[in-house]
């Protein structure tokens, strides 16, 4: 392996251009004003821009001395044009930096102190907003510069917090790549013919020096600023995924690399360290931590919901999840502290096995004043203690049944709300039917739990019949309904089918993602009974369920899809159903859905069970029915009452 002689020679820093005048220039004057010790020569090497301004301003620049330009006779692309710049002087290192970058003082020579820490490094590349796995704060995105520090202070920062340190990368980024020359000469230059007008070349070279025993890392103490394809514009994507598929070929192992490196995310402590010192000037008021799981639904969207609230109040909302699903109780189970405020992103990852300590001085630091258990599933044991260690009061939000039930829904084998019998009938049902919680006891769950709700300062429900399930496990707990905020609407109307001629086909929307908790199987049974019968009845899914196509064989569904939840309202009015239906046959704390199909100006129909059964009572703005899983009891009862409708919110025989 060639020695370090490259590190006291001038450093050529190569910016191939072809559009983007304003960014281009920028980036030129972040170069040419930067103070460095190390000695640099610009390059600039024109791609026969289309611009004439930007050609123009270029060529003022090069007869002022301040810069090198070449310029390309014809168009030949980004893998070649940077190849141009790149071959003038042998020997030296190169930087190869993108136009649309903009560096900071002293950022040639850290990188440089990068590569040449070890004879073997072969480059260098610092972190960016917009740089995929060397991304900051929040990897593998493309993320707007945080508002509470400029660009220069923030590179400032990681200058500080990470002074010479560095990790090793599967493949460098190539916005602003450092390249120790000799690096360069044994492994060559890009395959331009390969890579076109470009992505890609730069993950193939650094795949071909890694097979010559060259490294690549990351400069943790460096930051510049990347806007992102301002020379590609339309043409990214496709020149994207061709090239994606040409180093997919020719190096079968590079995507598995990167997924496992972004798994392993070993990046994580010096993103940490930054964010830390960041966050502790930010001001963004005092910090509450949110413990939870990591899982989509309901209580995701209330924890989306409750950082708004928290940020309008001047608190800083954090969020403390599980970073390993698959393993949440190992020994080295990590979490993730995500900060959800608009204005200071950041995701602190911490593994629990040594990092313990290290969470709650940090937490600390950021001035936590309290914390909220939303959900223990898959969270660390350890951070059930996390309030006493931190010296706050905590409280805690009732989603489901996971307080006291292993499988959190109340759902027994029968595939009905089991009536919560006493600990050995919950022990007995859990230990056949399986639990989400198998490292833990029925009898350990309770025990947990009082000791989590009672010391609470406060602990809320959103329906009353949620506060009293568990009022009555957990009596010293003095659960508050406080129920989930909501959007204004207007009172839906009573179905316009109504009164029924009993031969028009009644249209029902089903809305959300129907799982078997949701009622799937009440659905099917009441399709197959509908089809079976001749039933004038339609039911119209606004979501997806766990197994469309049964559904669909009775000829008596429609299944629109997954949706966003912003256009959950939209979804259920291009149905064009009459009223909406609602199945769960567990006992649901709250149900969006249902404020979801009242906001598209339906009339619900559902189980008298749970929030459900108790929203549609109280607002009138529907009916109940006797819970069941006879479908056609269900389809016997729907046609009665859009026959012979009751008064809103009554419960129908």
């Amino acid at each position: 392996m060639p020695d370090a002689t490259s590190a006291h020679l001038p450093v050529d820093v190569v910016v191939p251009v072809y559009k983007g005048h304003a960014l281009t220039r920028a980036c030129l004057e972040s170069i040419l004003a930067a103070a460095n010790r190390a000695p640099c020569r610009v390059v600039v090497v024109n791609d026969r821009s289309p611009e004439p301004e930007l050609t123009d301003s270029l060529r003022k620049l090069a007869a002022s001395g301040r810069v090198l330009l070449l310029e390309n006779a014809r168009n030949l692309g980004f893998p070649a044009t940077a190849n141009r710049g790149l071959a003038l002087s042998p020997g030296h290192d190169r930087v190869l930096v993108n136009s649309d970058v903009v560096v900071f003082d002293g950022w040639l020579d850290r990188l440089a102190a990068a590569v040449h820490a070890a004879p073997d490094i072969g480059t260098a590349t610092p972190f960016s907003n917009n740089a995929t796995i060397c991304s900051y704060p929040l990897p593998n995105r493309d993320n707007p510069l945080p508002a509470d520090i400029d660009a220069a202070g923030l590179d400032a920062l990681f200058a500080a917090q990470n002074a010479g340190r560095a990790v090793d990368l599967p493949t460098a980024v190539g916005f602003c790549l450092y390249i120790r020359g000799a690096c360069l000469e044994e492994t060559g230059l890009f395959d331009a013919d390969a890579f076109g007008t470009g992505y890609g070349e730069e993950n193939d070279f650094c795949l071909r020096a890694a097979r010559l025993g060259w490294r690549h890392v990351l400069a943790g103490d460096v930051f510049a600023v990347h806007a992102g394809g301002a020379s590609f514009g339309k043409d990214k994507d496709p020149a994207l995924a061709r090239n994606l598929a040409v180093l997919a070929a020719r190096h079968p192992g590079y995507l598995a690399a990167v997924a496992a490196f972004t798994r392993a995310d070993p990046v994580a402590p010096l993103r940490r360290a930054v964010d830390v010192a960041r966050l502790r000037h930010a001001d963004a008021g005092p910090l509450v931590v949110r413990l939870c799981h990591a899982k989509d639904g309901g209580t995701a969207r209330r924890l989306a919901d409750e950082a708004k609230e928290l940020t309008a109040a001047n608190y800083l909302p954090a969020t403390l999840v599980p970073a390993d699903r698959d393993a949440p109780d190992a020994p080295g189970a990590r979490v993730r502290l995500g900060l959800d405020h608009p204005e200071v992103p950041a995701e602190l990852v911490y593994d629990l096995s040594h990092e313990l300590p290290l969470l709650v001085a940090d937490l600390q630091a950021l001035g936590i004043v309290g914390c909220i258990f939303h959900h223990f599933l898959d969270l660390p044991p350890q951070l059930l203690d996390l309030p006493g260690l931190c010296g706050v009061p905590h409280e805690a939000r009732i989603h489901d049944y996971g307080w006291f039930c292993p499988s959190i829904n109340c759902i027994d084998d029968s595939g009905r709300c089991c009536g919560e019998p006493d600990t050995a009938a919950c022990q007995r049902c859990a230990d056949v039917n399986g639990t989400d919680m198998p490292h833990l006891t029925v009898e350990a769950l309770l025990d947990q739990s009082a000791r989590l709700l009672g010391t609470a300062t406060r602990v809320t429900a959103p329906s009353a019949d949620a506060a009293g399930r568990v009022a009555r496990r957990f009596p010293a707990a003095r659960v508050e309904v406080v129920p989930h905020p909501e959007p204004p609407f207007a009172p839906p109307p009573r179905p316009a089918i109504l009164p029924w001629d009993g031969a028009t086909e009644i249209q029902l929307a089903v809305v959300g993602a129907i799982g078997e908790h949701k009622g799937y199987g009440v659905l099917l049974a009441m399709a197959r009974d509908a089809n079976r019968r001749g039933l004038p009845l339609r039911f119209l899914v606004a979501g997806h369920t766990r197994d469309d196509y049964p559904l669909f064989a009775t000829g008596k569904t429609f299944v629109s899809g997954r949706y966003h939840e912003e256009d959950a309202v939209d979804v259920i009015r291009e149905l064009d159903c009459h009223a909406a239906l609602f199945l769960s046959v567990w006992p649901e704390t709250w149900c969006y859905t249902l404020t979801e199909a009242w906001r598209a100006g339906l009339w619900a129909v559902g189980f008298d069970l749970g929030a459900v059964g108790e929203r549609i009572a109280a607002t009138g703005f529907g009916w109940r029915l006797p819970p069941t899983r006879d479908g056609g009891a269900v389809n016997d009862r729907l046609l009665a009452l859009f026959r012979s409708p009751p008064r809103p919110g009554a419960l129908v025989p």
